[in-house]
């Protein structure tokens, strides 16, 4: 019995030994079958990206030049260092840590702060130097793989950062990004804008890592570099517009100023300056005065014009048939009642031509005829000009201006808006229609962007520019309004602060009162003047606007002079022929005297006594007569029957390869031309005064670049200069 008991205990131990074998083999196989199979891709996803990464590479932000090929924003390469926590153990931050302090340079306490920051993705060195940077990767390739592993978590980032090498040049064209040193979007101007263009396309590295951490494979996705917006502006131009409107603002201590180079042909915006300014590059705070800084007030802030929109109400006049420029009007002897309201002149004026109103800027004028040009066609004409409408230019911001729905307007409306008043418009709407009538009566577009071109070796062209026209009065009213700016300039309210040497000038001044609280005020202005230069052949549109100047105040006074300054910088940067009957004059005589030289010079020649041999003639010399010419003018073209000085427009702006030849004589035989070389130096002085010297002393002129002279030589009968 004992026997048989002992037998049945041991039986029921292996099998219980066998029932828990098996269950244990159950829950391996179990265990097995879902890891295998239930978690089968969410296993392999995870040692993949143990194994396996990819880290994204920034692309570099395109750059935005100017119409010369000058860099106004770009992007360049940088170096960060940083550190993710995920793959770095806790008990490793002091080797890390002590490993970066003395390969970077840094304090020890203060990474160590950083590293305990709470942050798992952090940054701890911009802008490294490539050797630096590769002494870090060594931390991470030490023989020893364990020391190896430690640094795991140590990343060597390529980010483009965003420079803007002209510092505060056409800042608020330009714009800005909200990260400079990230380039993650555009936050104002061109940048913003063009954020599609400019982003390009990431790229990606992927790459494999042993258990160790040690780099196994790598393969790169290159990045794409964003596109290259070319502008229409010049950065020359705008740098001297730029200062002459910062000292207009200072000396007039006004609030702030505007002012823009319209190409009134093109549309194409030259220059547009705002101050106060900023500087793009430069992180500025959330300050009620920085935000006043970078605003576009160009295009975001409505003004009453004044007396500048008198060229709206003037023109809807003569192209309707309602007055002409030699009809007289009585003005009221300086006042005029529109109900209870008196509107009055600065001055008391009586019977005055119609183009004689323009010119004094009578507001009485100005009403009288708008009244008689009505309401309806008032409005149609504001509207035409493209007033209480964007223009569309190519930048973020621009206002609408204010003009009143016409079911809103009143008969005292009609004694405010011929005037320019009850209406707000921009500073780039009022230029933009000041040059539709210098185009002979067509408004074009303005605008910021001539082409876009991408990054890569093809440059291949991915926009191109194609701004709106439309013909807002005809050619003939154009023309007439055109003769009668230029008599604001010429015998008007800007005859004293518009005096361009050889060029004629067509503008007119504003002078309006600011609303404050809710009424005119009687010691706040906005003073402007709009104008176009050369008055006989409109190239250039150019407005300047002042808010709240103190002390002087009138447009004539304080906006004027810093018009005529513009316009002087941009008909000598661009090589514009001087149009004046008193140039032309002048160059009429030169013309004759070398005419006579050349009959002197060939009679000598033909009067030779030894055949075969010339005898000896002095180089010709004009007389002290010629020294009249303008200093600060080109010839623009020299009188009929035969110009003797011929100096062509460049194709492209700002690039003036300009030749001065004497045309040839009918006379034979021709005169021995004899080089001159004692031509005195001519360095620091711009295209037009080398031109006028190079004609006094009888040498062709080869004039390279723009701006002022930077070297000379003489070669034969030609002299080569290089402007910068």
């Amino acid at each position: 019995m004992a026997s048989k008991k002992k037998q049945r205990g041991i039986t029921g131990r292996h099998l219980l030994i066998a029932c828990l074998f098996v269950a244990w083999m159950g829950v391996i196989i179990w265990r097995l079958a879902y890891l295998q199979i239930v978690k089968h891709e969410e296993l392999a996803q995870k040692a993949a990206r143990q194994r396996s990464g990819a880290e994204t590479i920034a692309p570099a932000r395109g750059a935005i030049v100017d119409r010369n090929g000058t860099l106004l924003a770009g992007s360049i390469d940088t170096l960060t260092i940083k550190a993710d926590l995920h793959q770095i153990k806790l008990e490793d931050f002091p080797t890390v840590i002590k490993g970066l302090a003395e390969t970077l340079g840094l304090n020890e306490k203060d990474l160590s702060r950083l590293f305990q920051s709470g942050s798992k993705d952090l940054t701890v060195a911009k802008k490294v130097s490539p050797e630096i940077a590769e002494k870090v990767r060594t931390l991470s390739e030490n023989p020893n793989p364990k020391e190896a592993r430690k640094f795991i978590g140590i990343k060597i980032i390529h980010e483009p950062q965003r420079q803007y090498p002209q510092g505060k040049l056409a800042a608020h064209i330009l714009g800005f990004v909200n990260k400079p040193e990230l380039i993650t979007k555009g936050a104002a101007g061109l940048e913003a804008r063009q954020e599609n263009y400019l982003t390009g396309k990431a790229g990606k590295l992927f790459f494999e890592k042993d258990s160790q951490g040690h780099l196994l494979t790598r393969a790169d996705q290159e990045a794409l570099a964003g596109a290259t917006i070319i502008t229409s502006l010049d950065s020359v131009l705008q740098y001297k517009v730029e200062t002459a409107l910062a000292q207009a603002v200072e000396e007039t201590k006004s609030q702030s100023g505007s002012a823009i180079v319209l190409d009134t042909s093109t549309g194409e915006v030259l220059a547009l300056a705002n101050f106060p300014t900023y500087d793009p590059a430069a992180r500025l705070g959330g300050k009620e005065e920085d935000s006043y800084a970078r605003r576009n007030r160009a295009l975001t802030d409505p003004y009453e014009p004044g007396s500048v929109f008198k060229m709206v109400t003037y023109s809807a006049a003569i192209e309707e048939g309602v007055v002409k420029p030699e009809n007289k009007i009585h003005c009221g002897n300086g006042q005029i009642a529109l109900g209870s309201r008196i509107v009055r002149d600065a001055h008391p004026y009586g019977e005055l031509t119609v183009a004689q109103a323009l010119a004094k800027s009578s507001n009485v004028g100005a009403i009288k005829i708008g009244l008689q040009v009505g309401k309806d066609r008032m409005f149609d004409y504001l509207t035409r000009f493209g007033f209480g409408k964007k223009t569309g230019i190519d930048l973020p911001g621009e206002s609408l201006g204010i003009v009143r729905p016409l079911n809103d307007w009143t008969y005292n409306s009609m004694g405010s808006i011929p005037m320019g008043h009850e209406i707000g418009v921009t500073a780039i709407q009022a230029v933009a229609a000041m040059a539709a009538i210098a185009n002979r009566g067509t408004w074009v577009q303005p605008h910021i962007v001539k082409r876009i071109v991408s990054s890569d070796d093809e440059r291949q062209e991915l926009w191109k520019v194609n701004p709106e026209t439309r013909q807002v009065i005809s050619e003939q009213t154009a023309d007439t309004i055109k003769t009668m700016l230029t008599g604001v300039v010429e015998s008007g309210t800007a005859r004293n602060a518009v005096q361009l040497a050889g060029y004629t000038a067509a503008g007119k001044t504003g002078t309006a009162q600011k609303v404050i609280n809710g009424r005119y005020s009687d010691s706040a202005y906005v003073a402007s003047f709009a104008g176009f230069v050369p008055a006989t052949s409109p190239r250039f549109a150019i407005i300047v606007v002042l808010d709240y100047p103190k002390g002087a105040h009138q447009g004539g006074q304080v906006a004027a002079p810093v018009f005529n300054q513009i316009a002087q910088a941009a008909l000598g940067d661009y090589g514009v022929l001087p149009d004046t009957d008193e140039y032309r004059q002048k160059i009429a005589e030169l013309q004759d005297e070398f005419r006579a030289k050349a009959k002197d010079m060939t009679k000598a020649l033909t009067a030779s006594p030894t055949p075969g041999k010339v005898a000896a003639t002095p180089s010709p010399k004009p007389s002290a007569t010629t020294t009249a010419t303008p200093a600060t003018a080109v010839a623009k073209a020299t009188p009929k029957p035969t110009p003797i000085l011929k100096l062509p427009m460049p194709k492209e702006p700002g690039k003036a390869v300009v030749t001065a030849k004497k045309a040839p004589e009918t006379a034979k035989p021709q005169p021995v031309k004899q080089p001159v070389s004692n031509i005195p130096s001519l360095i620091g002085r711009s295209v037009r005064e080398v031109a006028g010297a190079c004609s006094r002393a009888g040498l062709k002129l080869k004039a390279i670049g723009s701006g002022l002279a930077k070297s000379q030589r003489q070669v034969g009968d030609t002299l080569i200069v290089e402007f910068r």
